[in-house]
């Protein structure tokens, strides 16, 4: 008698709707972006951050002075979309569209979580030197805004590190609901123009109600502290970026990445010699079922993950952005008092920490 080959888990799911086949073009997918190199994810995270940019300017542009309120944030949310629909028919690497897109690759056995680390930090660094780059030449290379639209942008920036810390994180949270469901359904369709409205309405949904996007904020309050808004570098990053993007982080990764893959039955890679039983056959044939222990795995190595990245990017930068400032201030303690010399160096100083855990994390998976 040979040798039985091994048989895959049975899957306990029905299919529904050629989510099966979604959720692989979508592992797929993920696995290619986690093996683009350095240069490449830079480039595109820089692009990426550099188009929500002018998207968002736009929307400061297009409603300046509109009244009453809800037709202002109709307006907002209208043109706004411009911006992801550049990203994702036009090419570019989106931290908040990676926070799905990587981990399923993941989920799936495609790739390792160590490969979603490097990803999402170096695409966080080029979609933070993107948006910059656009403060820097919105506000200082070309004063292209009228004082009128100034006020309102330092407005907006005020506005965004008020809120508490845990509301910071839960605008955060809808946001990337939104937007992943965006690119979710892009993934869903074929036809360009079919992606454009599917993507239109659910960017021009979070914009308009005032959620809060990690990138875009990378972008808008940066430049309203370039225009005299009365906010400093570390409260731009703890009370606002490192909430907003563990927000973003977990709805991506949990709300629309695992539900789906869930729902799909928690498809795993087939290993070699494992063979298809006929209740697999509904599904994919690249595929057998997860079993619950590879669930928890997945709920363990995210939390764990979207914890430690919030921590090292945002979280470490801002202590980096205190300690300038408040080393500069004459009396040692007031972030707000920080000498003007030392003070306009902390971006430089908080891209290059970026630039800096970019490079150890590629260094890190050349080794594995």
């Amino acid at each position: 008698m040979g040798t039985e080959r091994p048989v895959g888990r049975p899957s306990r799911f029905a299919p529904y709707v050629g989510l099966h086949d979604t959720i692989h073009d979508m592992s797929l997918s993920g696995d290619s972006k986690t093996r683009l190199s350095m240069g490449q994810l830079t480039v595109l995270g820089f692009m990426a951050g550099a188009y929500l940019a002018f998207a968002t300017t736009l929307a400061v542009v297009t409603s300046g002075g509109v009244e009453p309120l809800g037709i202002k944030k109709l307006i907002m949310g209208a043109v706004f979309p411009i911006g992801l629909i550049a990203i994702v028919i036009g090419g570019a690497e989106l931290y908040t569209g990676n926070v799905m897109t990587a981990p399923v690759a993941a989920m799936t056995g495609r790739t390792s979580w160590g490969r979603v680390a490097y990803n999402w930090t170096v695409v966080y660094m080029g979609n933070f030197l993107g948006a910059f780059f656009v403060a820097y030449l919105i506000i200082r290379f070309t004063h292209i805004l009228p004082a009128t639209f100034i006020s309102d942008l330092q407005g907006i920036a005020v506005a965004k590190v008020s809120h508490p810390w845990w509301e910071n994180f839960w605008r955060g949270f809808g946001c990337v609901w939104l937007v992943d469901l965006a690119i979710y359904l892009a993934s869903r369709v074929k036809e360009p123009v079919a992606k454009f409205f599917v993507v239109w309405f659910p960017a021009m949904a979070f914009f308009a109600i005032g959620f809060e996007h990690s990138i875009v904020n990378m972008f808008v309050i940066p430049a309203g502290i370039l225009a005299g808004a009365p906010i400093s570098w570390s409260q731009f990053l703890w009370s606002n970026l490192a909430p907003v993007t563990l927000g973003n982080t977990v709805a991506g990764l949990f709300m629309m990445g695992m539900l789906y893959w869930y729902v799909a039955g928690m498809p795993l890679l087939k290993p070699a010699g494992v063979s298809v039983t006929p209740s697999d056959q509904h599904a994919h044939p690249d595929y057998i079922s997860a079993g619950n222990s590879h669930l928890l795995k997945v709920l363990m190595m995210g939390s764990a993950l979207s914890i430690a990245f919030t921590a090292f990017l945002p979280g470490v930068a801002g202590l980096i952005a205190f300690a300038v400032t408040t080393a500069g201030s004459p009396t040692g303690g007031s972030v707000f008092a920080a000498a003007p010399s030392l003070a306009a160096i902390a971006p430089f100083l908080i891209g290059g920490y970026f630039i800096a855990v970019a490079v150890m994390a590629t260094i890190a998976v050349r080794k594995r």
